[in-house]
Parts: C-alpha cells; sequence; structure tokens
C-alpha cells in the first residue's frame, strides 16, 4: 500500500512540475509587456497551488478513509479473536474444573478404602492382644 501511494505522490508531482514548466514557457514566449507577463504568472502560480493543495487534501482525505477502514477491519479481527480465545478459556476451565473433580472424588474413595482397611487392621491387632 505505501508503494502505491508513493507512486501516485511522484506522478502527481512530475505531472505538476511538468504543467508549470509548460505554462512558464508558454506565457514567457508569448508576446506581452513584462507586468502583465508577471500578472499572469502570478496568477497562474496561485491557481497551481491552490490545485495542488486541493488535490493533496483529497490524496489526505482518501489515504484516511482507507486506514479508518483498514483499522475498523483490524478491530473486527482483534474483537473475534478475543472472544474466540475467551470461549475456549471458558471450555478449559470447565474441563479442568471437572478433572479437579473427578480427582477429588478418587482421592476420598481412596481415603475412605485406606481408613477401611486401616480400621479392620487395627481391629484384628486388638483382637490379637486381647
Amino acid at each position: 500500500m505505501n508503494d502505491r501511494c508513493n507512486c501516485h505522490a511522484e506522478g502527481l508531482a512530475t505531472f505538476v512540475l511538468g504543467a508549470l514548466v509548460g505554462v512558464a514557457v508558454g506565457v514567457l514566449l508569448a508576446p506581452a509587456k513584462g507586468e502583465t507577463t508577471r500578472r499572469k504568472l502570478k496568477r497562474w502560480a496561485e491557481d497551481a497551488y491552490e490545485d495542488g493543495v486541493e488535490e493533496l487534501s483529497d490524496r489526505a482525505r482518501e489515504i484516511k478513509e482507507r486506514v479508518m477502514d483498514r483499522t475498523e477491519a483490524l478491530k473486527g479481527k482483534f474483537s473475534d479473536a478475543k472472544d474466540a480465545m475467551q470461549e475456549r478459556a471458558g471450555e478449559l476451565k470447565e474441563r479442568f474444573s471437572a478433572k479437579a473433580e473427578e480427582y477429588k472424588h478418587r482421592a476420598l474413595e481412596k481415603t475412605e478404602d485406606l481408613r477401611g482397611k486401616a480400621a479392620d487392621e487395627l481391629e484384628k491387632a486388638a483382637k490379637k492382644i486381647r
């Protein structure tokens, strides 16, 4: 995109320069009084300046619009990516919570099994002691 903008700017500059040279040569070679020629050149320079400012303003507005459009498109993409990541994070949190709950349940079962076995062993030991 940047190369294309530079190309347009260079083309515009070349065109303006060529127009300036052409008009200046035409006015200078035309038979007229010096004062008349200077007035024509001044008027022409003012017109060329105003046209150049207008052209540059139009180009700047076009570039600004393109940048704003691209910015909005990128905002949309980033927003979509953010939403997708948040959704994925929620899914992972749910899976992690489910696994944690499963492991907690297993640990409680093992604890109960061990407690039962320990109680049985203590009872057997107590019977032997009596």
